[in-house]
């Protein structure tokens, strides 16, 4: 079992994702595969998570508020031209990803992983520039979780039993 709340988050976000937008072929953790100087090692479609740019705050005893951001890229091989003049079953397949885009973004917006994670709210969706004809968008969503894994133990004596020590 994973404990830790990104392990957590992003497994949760995997079976999510492949369950939910089943046209994507391929969600893993963003290692920089879509960096890669030949053929990306994915598969098209593809999702690609990581987390950013998380705060803490303490609310004490060890218990803290984290506030950040998912950060999935969503990546696509060299599609058709979008040219006017492209006949129209080039050009929808080449613009298809705004659909998949709006699939992934109907399933994930106002989720939550459960337990003491908030719903994921979109904050922004960039194109990435780039020369190789690969499509990536980035698509941020900020979340809220509480971290309890500091939080001391508390030694807890039942009442009933504090009572029949104190008699």
């Amino acid at each position: 079992m994973m404990n830790s709340p990104f392990a957590q988050l992003f497994l949760a976000l995997q079976v999510h994702i492949k369950s939910t937008v089943t046209s994507i072929s391929y969600v893993a953790q963003d290692t920089g595969q879509l960096s890669a100087k030949v053929r990306p090692p994915v598969t098209f479609p593809c999702v690609l998570i990581d987390f950013d740019k998380f705060s803490f705050s303490n609310l004490g005893e060890g218990v803290q508020t984290a506030c950040g951001e998912v950060v999935l890229k969503l990546g696509f091989a060299p599609l058709s031209s979008t040219a006017h003049n492209t006949p129209n079953e080039y050009k929808e397949m080449a613009i298809s990803y705004y659909d998949l885009e709006w699939a992934l973004q109907k399933v994930l917006h106002g989720w939550s992983a459960g337990g003491s994670f908030g719903c994921m709210i979109r904050v922004s969706a960039d194109t990435q520039t780039r020369t190789d004809g690969y499509r990536v968008r980035e698509i941020r969503y900020s979340v809220t979780f509480d971290d309890y894994s500091t939080q001391p133990e508390q030694l807890y004596t039942p009442a009933s039993l504090q009572v029949t020590l104190g008699e």
